[in-house]
């Protein structure tokens, strides 16, 4: 018996057609994972169940919930199931919570909305629903903020807020894609183990097929808002019937052709670098104390070179990456580039810092949406005591080499897709011409088939600049097919390091070893003729 059926379900925004003929079922206690790209429609689907859609959205076919028909029911009896029957964690935790209310607050407030109990015990139910999603109450007290947690512990709070009423359907819309590799597997064990403890059904949605190979026990796949192939997981993942299911196999482990671009020569040095941060004082009297974020970090990128830094959230990667680019000054040791300091006194070295620059995770919140493309790419001309006379001749050359065109120069970053905004971002990295680009994340928030073409222009522009990469990542698989050599950080220190094919295939430090167990990896089949 199926606890959702979706049958020949269509949808229409203010005429555009959004999703055609999907079908779809989940049992109780099964796990059916839900995979497309942006804009396939995935979304749509499960917000068609809890009938939160958009003004101007038109709905044909059937969804229905334990036997309700969620398309004709009137909105004061969809807000008696939300929550109650059917809960939803979404992507981003920070923005599904209140950043002024203590989560207690925020767990027992879906517990007030629908029962009629007292607060005393809707708190404590909510400390049940916290400690069951693994935040104890010793260390998570119900007076904590949002923004005193990590992206992880955000997460296990909406997960908690979604179950705190034990619904028969849970709804996770890419609950693990900003989070890294240890703390993502955490958060999918945890929703595993909550489907078999309740017995409710679980729609998880993801672009990224390695999430759910190993936990989905039914898998449908999703392109331009309809059905493409779907049927149990593991003869989804090895027939891949369909050309769309095969490309999404593919894009996942996808490996750009490099060439051998490194030269020996070092460009970068970090010697024993150490920063530092007060922390809060200890009482009226006390002084402040000291935490070492980076502890006596010391490597060296060659020209040419792609190096990549993986570690956990917190572990030190973005502290060291400011000192690197001359944006924080290290307490101890140096940061040179070909000899030369990134900070001179109390100042950023100019003269160096206009030979590195950096791509950002989310090139939206890295852009001024007010500013046209020529400005945002002509950005870093500030580096240069002024635009040089034929700067708009240059920007329109960057733009080509990254494949965007010179005629997206007046147009808003708005206008474009995420692939092609983070296009944008590189150009304005390399307006410059820099010898080292540090790529922060630059691809985590892609679909597997743009992630594939951003890396292969990542090399393709390598080989034609001459540049060095230091590549920054929670995502291993991306680490292991671009890098030469990799660094494993823990706790403000580099605890491995070496050849990226060998600290994948033998690794030392029990850290790495954790870190490479806990990566998502589609198991390997046979390629279908």
């Amino acid at each position: 018996m199926s606890l959702l059926q979706i049958e020949r379900l269509d949808m229409e925004i203010h005429g555009t057609a959004i999703l055609r003929n999907v079908s779809l079922s989940v049992a109780p206690g099964q796990i059916v994972g839900v995979i497309g790209e942006s804009g396939s429609g995935k979304s749509m689907t499960a917000l068609s169940v809890m009938q939160l859609l958009p003004d101007g959205a038109q709905c044909r076919g059937e969804v229905s919930l334990s036997g309700h028909d969620m398309l004709t029911l009137p909105e004061r009896a969809l807000c008696r199931l939300r929550g109650n029957e059917v809960g939803m964690v979404f992507q981003e935790p920070m923005t599904a919570l209140n950043p002024i209310k203590r989560i207690g607050d925020q767990v027992a407030e879906t517990i007030l909305i629908h029962e009629n109990v007292s607060r005393a015990e809707a708190m404590a139910r909510a400390r049940e629903a916290l400690d069951r999603c693994e935040l104890p109450a010793d260390q998570f007290p119900l007076t904590r903020y949002p923004f005193e947690l990590s992206g992880g512990q955000r997460q296990r709070v909406v997960i908690a807020m979604a179950i705190a009423l034990r619904p028969q359907l849970l709804i996770a819309d890419e609950p693990t894609t900003a989070l890294d590799v240890t703390t993502q597997a955490e958060i999918l064990t945890l929703l595993k183990r909550l489907v078999e403890e309740d017995g409710m059904g679980l729609m998880l949605i993801t672009h990224d097929l390695a999430v759910v190979a190993d936990m989905a026990d039914e898998i449908v796949i999703m392109r331009q808002g309809e059905v493409v192939e779907a049927g149990p997981a593991a003869q989804v993942l090895a027939e891949r019937k369909h050309p769309y299911t095969r490309a999404l196999f593919e894009a996942s482990g996808h490996q750009p052709e490099r060439a051998d671009t490194g030269t020996g020569a070092p460009l970068l040095r970090v010697e024993n670098a150490v920063r530092e941060y007060a922390t809060r004082r200890k009482g009226v009297w006390g002084k402040p104390g000291v935490f070492r974020a980076v502890k006596s970090v010391s490597f060296q990128i060659e020209r040419g070179e792609s190096l990549g830094l993986v570690g956990e959230s917190g572990c030190g990667k973005s502290t060291l990456t400011r000192a690197i680019l001359g944006l924080e000054d290290v307490q101890g040791g140096r940061i040179e580039m070909d000899g030369e300091p990134v900070f001179t006194g109390q100042r950023p070295n100019r003269d160096i810092r206009r030979r590195m620059q950096v791509v950002f995770q989310d090139p939206y919140g890295s852009f001024n949406p007010r500013w046209k493309v020529a400005r945002l790419v002509a950005e870093p001309f500030h580096l240069l005591d002024g635009r040089p006379a034929d700067w708009r001749e240059q920007v329109a050359k960057v733009l080509d080499d990254v494949g965007i065109g010179a005629d997206a120069m007046e147009r808003y970053v708005h206008e474009f897709s995420g692939g092609q905004r983070q296009r944008i971002a590189i150009a304005r990295a390399l307006i410059l011409r820099p010898e080292l680009v540090v790529l922060d994340e630059a691809v985590s928030a892609l679909d597997v088939s743009i992630r594939a073409q951003i890396l292969d222009l990542l090399a393709a522009l390598q080989k034609d600049y001459g540049l060095a990469y230091l590549f920054i990542s929670h995502d291993l698989s991306v680490v292991r097919n671009v890098t030469d050599r990799v660094m494993v950080m823990q706790a403000g220190e580099i605890v491995e390091e070496g050849p990226t094919a060998q600290v994948f295939d033998a690794p030392v430090h029990p850290y790495t070893k954790r870190l490479i167990a806990a990566a998502p990896v589609l198991p390997e089949f046979a390629t279908q003729d």
